[in-house]
């Protein structure tokens, strides 16, 4: 960012508050540019008001009858700089900022107190516009920038910035999880009531509560518009010519249209308000350095702050985001992410952990740790904590900073999809204004020439403009678009952003999932492949192979062979799956490999789970199996799982510890202890080949890949599991990272899911293709099996070939090679290594491009060429990240 520079006099002002630092900047700051490189981005610059300046503005509003306000309405950033001066970010009473999409706003700084009485409820509430007086001296503006105790702030898109005096600029205020390290997790305690206060005072009531604009002030907002101004000026022109009939019906459809442009608006704000506002009552943690203890008191949801600590509660709806600090919690996130499967959240580990936890430098970041977090508007359906004493957790964001928040501020400020329609309208009502003009010209010659009366010249000259250019144009657009989203309604599709309806006719590309889009939600379980170990005496050494097909849990051999014991026990344990209102609930496809092992989930009483010693939140059992219990007796038994299940002792799996799925990581764990050994076990299953990434070499038969590739080209969806015993004590367990302990595993075996095609999904594919709209698929599965699905769904025709694009973080250069044909030369293109461009040699021969989500990333940072070119040409996308899916739907509307 480049400071202006100035001299003189001038040069001072910015000495105003911090004045060392302020001395280092050489000049002053009028503007900045805000959120660099966000949605969000801006460039803000600061203004104040010049009493000469609005003088003389106000003489010619006057002089022009108010038609330069109307303007000035219309462009609210030519009244400001017509009325203000550029002056210093520092003592600015008014910004100006300009968005990506060339928008613009103008907000007023306002100011704070930040030391009001804790105890007066109406001062967290006040707020006030910055007005100093232009006369003021440079000493009283240097008192007034060091009362430390005063906060310039304005609000934009519901977004708060606050002035910052060390960084001398204005920057977004973020909740307590901006830029810190995961160790204010490990000793957090609660706020006092003088730190509430304060925090109150700057972030404002915990509240997404939106008003109702006033019917007078939506009906000005939508007659203001400049194609009604028009409309009114051509229906005047028509009623002054005697054209009453035509007039009236413009004025008719005019009036009708606005009418039913208010009801609809009206309806969403009230439908909007309804469904986001909520209150409850929330029990927060306040601490009291007088008695050095902590008390709960009850209080309502909007008086949250950041840094606040306070107890999950069941059948409950989070009002802010919080970090779970301890226990479990199970939530449905539905209303954020339109999955209705219960979410399990687990505690972050990083609290009360000891001081050399390794994660404790590392930035706290809330997308990778959302493991750990409870997002505003998500249900919560279960607590459990093991012991006593209540789950707790630390406020980490809340209003509109929150996940419910910013889906709130997607709709109420959406981004201008239809910027280049709106921008083409103008352009065509432009143009014919232009036409306009000369037919107006002409007409204005040709009838003084002909000397007919000033009266007739001018109506007939207007004639021309209001003919022009077409009257009816935005009832014409309004009652369309009226049309067009109640016809949507029918069909129960739903449009935040009604405008965007205007641009579906230019929509050339529809990107689909996968997995519950293209293909069923549920899936069925074709088989499992476990891993049989054999001796070979010739050679002496220990072989290990794929066993064959195994469609029932009673052919796997579990009383002989551990690998097929534990097999069972990863099916049966490795999952989030949990019991609401006494029914299971959870991942359709862990629900599908429960049933397959015959095994039941349930919670354990307070007296059952003193078999293990500790408390388990979840435990898995055989059904039917007989109704025994362990005696003290026995003691803490040791032994193979598979000797377990063979015994007379109930075989019972306790899930003591969650690790919970990362599209990241591509894998999900669980530590569990078997009831009767004396050590726990880690569970895990993920992608193949992740897992066989993990898992000793030894581990993994020789023909892995070649089994995983049959499997993936038929469409299969396949799974891989994996386990590891570990040798460590219960609350080591519960604090350890996973990437401790999810390494060198022992791969298990792989489990193969069909996932059959919707019925309507050909039907649906072969539209759009008629339609000339290019279709995109985009999967977080394997590559061969998104080929697959790819293949029978027609995606790709039969006829057409396709080149794998393939970069590794070793050899970052893009290699091309046909699908399951390899080691074949690609004759369609070519990359040139020098020019860096894909140049195309057989433009007839029609082909597809597709890549995994590594190769995606590798060719978006070093080959931006290559990936405009791949985005055109590319269908599948395979094994992609949920940013990585993001990134290419942005460099898919940055193409067009």
């Amino acid at each position: 960012m480049t400071n202006c520079q100035y001299d003189g006099k001038l040069f001072e002002l910015k000495q105003i508050g911090s004045s060392n630092s302020m001395l280092q900047r050489g000049g002053i700051r009028s503007y900045q540019i805000v959120n660099d490189g966000t949605d969000d981005q801006f460039i803000l610059y600061g203004y104040s008001r010049s009493v000469t300046r609005t003088i003389i503005t106000w003489i010619f509003i006057i002089l022009t009858v108010g038609f330069l306000r109307l303007i000035f309405y219309w462009k609210p950033h030519w009244f400001l700089q017509c009325c203000c001066v550029r002056a210093d970010l520092a003592v600015c009473q008014y910004v100006l900022l300009k968005d990506r999409y060339k928008q613009w706003y103008v907000e007023t700084v306002l100011k704070i107190s930040t030391n009001p009485n804790p105890n007066d409820s109406n001062s967290f509430r006040n707020s006030i516009p910055i007005n100093p007086s232009r006369h003021d001296s440079f000493s009283e503006q240097q008192q007034q920038a060091d009362d430390r105790d005063i906060h310039r702030y304005f609000i934009n898109k519901r977004w708060r910035y606050v002035w910052e005096e060390t960084e001398y600029k204005f920057v977004k205020l973020l909740g307590v999880e901006h830029n810190v390290k995961c160790e204010y997790f490990r000793q957090i305690r609660p706020l006092t009531i003088e730190q509430r206060a304060q925090k109150k005072i700057i972030f404002g009531e915990n509240s997404i509560s939106l008003r109702l604009t006033p019917i007078l002030k939506l009906l000005i907002k939508e007659v203001l518009s400049p194609f009604y101004i028009f409309q009114l000026f051509s229906c005047i022109s028509w009623f002054a010519d005697e054209y009453v009939a035509y007039a009236s019906c413009i004025v008719f459809i005019t009036i009708i249209s606005v009418i039913v442009t208010l009801y609809e608006v009206r309806k969403n704000e009230r439908a909007l308000r309804d469904t986001v506002h909520q209150s409850q009552v929330t029990t927060v943690l306040i601490y009291n350095p007088e008695t050095n203890e902590e008390e709960q008191r009850d209080i309502i949801s909007e008086d949250l702050v950041p840094g606040d600590v306070i107890i999950i509660r069941s059948s409950t709806i989070m009002q802010c985001d919080a970090a779970l600090l301890n226990g479990n919690v199970i939530v449905n996130e539905s209303m954020l992410t339109g999955e209705s499967i219960p979410v399990t959240k687990v505690q972050i580990p990083y609290y009360q952990s000891s001081s050399d936890h390794p994660a404790l430098n590392q930035t706290f970041d809330i997308h990778d740790h959302n493991r750990f977090i409870l997002f505003s508007g998500t249900n919560v359906i279960q607590t459990r904590y093991y012991g006593a004493g209540d789950v707790r957790a630390v406020v980490l964001r809340t209003a509109f900073s929150t996940a419910k928040g910013e889906l709130v501020r997607s709709i109420l400020y959406p981004k201008p999809v239809d910027f280049k329609f709106n921008t083409d309208t103008y352009k065509y009502v432009g143009g014919m204004a232009l036409i306009a003009l000369g037919g107006m010209i002409y007409s204005l010659i040709l009838r003084i020439m002909r000397h007919e009366r000033a009266a007739t010249v001018f109506k007939r000259t207007i004639d021309v403009i209001t003919i022009a250019v077409p009257p009816a144009l935005p009832a014409a657009l309004s009652a369309g678009l009226v049309y067009a989203q109640n016809r949507l309604k029918k069909d129960n599709i739903f449009c935040i952003s009604p405008r965007s309806i205007n641009i579906c006719g230019s929509i050339n590309t529809v990107v689909f999932d996968k997995t519950g889009t293209l293909t069923e939600d549920g899936l069925d379980l074709q088989c499992v492949l476990p891993i049989v170990r054999s001796y070979d005496t010739i050679n002496d050494i220990q072989q290990i192979k794929f066993g064959s097909e195994t469609t029932e849990v009673t052919d796997l051999n579990w009383r002989d062979d551990e690998a097929h014991s534990m097999i069972i026990v990863c099916m049966a344990a490795c999952h989030t799956l949990t019991r609401i209102n006494g029914e299971l609930a959870g991942d359709p496809l862990d629900l599908k490999m429960l049933a397959f092992t015959q095994y039941e989930l349930y919670e354990p009483a307070a007296n059952e789970q003193a078999n293990f010693d500790m408390l388990f939140p979840t435990i898995v059992r055989p059904i039917n199996i007989p109704n025994q219990r362990i005696t003290s007796s026995l003691g803490h038994l040791s032994g193979s799982v598979s000797s377990l299940i063979a015994g007379n002792i109930p075989f019972e799996i306790g899930i003591v510890r969650q690790l919970p799925f990362s599209s990241s990581l591509q894998r999900t764990s669980v530590i569990v202890r078997i009831l009767a050994k004396d050590s726990f076990d880690l569970l895990t299953k993920g992608s193949p080949e992740k897992i066989a990434e993990l898992s000793r070499p030894e581990t993994i038969p020789r023909n892995f890949n070649e089994i995983l590739s049959s499997y993936a080209k038929q469409g299969y969806r396949v799974l891989a599991l994996a386990y590891k015993p570990l040798e460590l004590s219960y609350v080591k367990i519960q604090r350890i990272e996973r990437e401790k302990i999810e390494h060198d595993l022992i791969f298990l075996g792989l489990v193969v899911m069909e996932n059959r095609l919707k019925p309507q999904t050909e039907g649906i594919l072969k539209v759009l293709s008629n339609a000339n709209i290019r279709t995109i698929m985009c999967t977080g599965d394997n590559m061969l099996t998104a080929l697959s699905v790819a293949r029978d769904c027609d995606m790709i025709p039969d006829d057409a070939k396709i080149i794998v694009i393939e970069a590794t973080e070793s050899n970052r250069m893009p290699i091309f090679s046909y699908a399951q044909v390899y080691n074949r030369r690609v004759k369609e293109v070519r990359y040139d290594l020098n020019s860096h461009r894909l140049i195309e040699l057989d433009r007839r021969s029609p082909y597809h491009f597709a890549i995994s989500g590594k190769s995606f990333q590798i060719v978006r940072d070093d080959h931006p060429e290559l990936l405009h070119r791949l985005c055109v040409r590319g269908t599948v996308f395979a094994r992609m990240l949920p940013e990585q899916k993001q990134q290419l739907i942005e460099t898919l509307q940055e193409l067009g």
